[in-house]
């Protein structure tokens, strides 16, 4: 079970990663111009930039939504813009907040633009609104907290919007209290919190040191939990990610030995810090009381299980397929680099045929190689590049 939750999140978190492609076009900015004048669309740029989280949230929630992507393929000619790499184009249009989704008609006239994060649901509503030449509200404004909404998407939202305003205290605040409650409200915010939410808080302490020094208090107080022997899951994850958010990876080593042996956490733990583990070659704390084989076994049938799930209407179906195929090679091959540091040959070679089975591409086998490599094991890395 643990195995199985660890890597359906790991999958979810690849896929995220990939999916950002679609459904958008790689054409220039001019030749969607062109293809929108012939085609009776209009042009519909996303500006986004590498570090802004509600970019990332977006591409996660919103540009895989079916009903999002039927409507861009129906009515727009959809481009992903990177602004810091187009600088020229993002200052044609006076771009200074991210993400930033304009309409644009095929001679460049500007329809109306849609600032900040928005969901499937207020994509769809705030573009239709934008279309009428009608300004939708701006996040942060309309939907702030003032209306009494506990939403922690919204509060988030808001939160980022006042950290650009320059009002960091009440930033902070409202980022913490979705760290804190967000998952109460809503328990699917519980990832958001341990990943974009920690993103923001971080970036907010470049800026503003009264953040870094929370999250520093958000991970004290977790530690010292851990260190009176209260070692729930919930509990060791947060304080996994909180270390990992405060460029103090370091000391999860720490965290994940004070955990019983063959207790579940630390097994789950084992998961989430397991390119720490390699690099510090503990290979024994790596397979733990597993078997490779049976090990990669239980990995098959959650790929399958997840497979069976798409629907083959899903039109993201095969990106998701391709990203659970490489999250399922990745972990076994941190099995297998495992084996290789442990010298056991044999079931070196039986794990390693199992996963060629599953998938014997070239990438697979240079995946497997360099595993062995790392490990020091030229015998291993050898016999998989045959």
């Amino acid at each position: 079970m643990v195995i199985k939750t660890q890597l359906i999140f790991a999958c979810l978190c690849l896929a995220a990663l990939n999916i950002c492609a679609e459904p958008f076009t790689d054409l220039s900015f001019d030749a969607a111009s062109q293809k929108a004048a012939h085609t009776g669309k209009i042009v519909l740029v996303d500006f986004y930039t590498t570090w802004c989280g509600p970019c990332r949230l977006m591409d996660k929630r919103t540009w895989t939504d079916a009903h999002v992507i039927k409507l861009l393929q129906q009515k727009t000619v959809p481009l992903r813009i990177d602004a810091e790499k187009q600088s020229d184009l993002a200052a044609r249009y006076q771009i200074d907040a991210y993400p930033s989704v304009l309409l644009i008609k095929s001679d460049g006239t500007e329809l109306g633009r849609l600032v900040g994060y928005r969901d499937p649901k207020s994509f769809l509503a705030d573009f239709e609104t934008a279309l009428t030449g009608k300004p939708p509200f701006a996040p942060g404004k309309s939907r702030s907290p003032t209306t009494g909404t506990n939403d922690p998407a919204v509060r988030m939202d808001h939160a980022y919007t006042l950290a650009k305003k320059g009002q960091y205290p009440e930033a902070l605040a409202e980022y913490l209290w979705c760290f804190d409650h967000g998952d109460e409200v809503r328990a699917s915010f519980y990832w958001v919190r341990l990943s974009i939410l920690l993103e923001h808080i971080k970036d907010l302490g470049i800026r503003y040191p009264a953040a870094e020094k929370a999250l520093e208090s958000e991970r004290d107080e977790r530690q010292a939990k851990l260190l009176a022997d209260t070692t729930d899951q919930p509990l060791v994850t947060e304080l996994i990610y909180l270390n990992s958010a405060l460029d103090q990876k370091d000391k999860n080593l720490t965290v994940f030995d004070r955990l019983p042996n063959g207790s579940l956490v630390r097994d789950a733990v084992s998961k989430m810090i397991i390119d720490q583990l390699l690099a510090a070659k503990r290979y024994g704390d790596v397979l733990g009381d597993a078997d490779g084989k049976a090990a990669f076994a239980q990995l098959l049938d959650l790929y399958k299980d997840m497979c069976d799930q798409l629907s083959p209407d899903n039109p993201m179906r095969d990106l998701y397929e391709k990203s659970y195929r490489k999250s399922t090679v990745d972990s076994g091959a941190h099995l297998f680099e495992a084996l290789a540091g442990l010298n056991r040959n044999e079931a070196g070679k039986e794990l390693a045929q199992q996963i060629l089975k599953f998938d014997a591409s070239k990438a697979t086998r240079t995946t497997l190689a360099e595993a062995a490599g790392r490990a020091g094991n030229a015998a291993l890395s050898q016999y998989v590049k045959r």
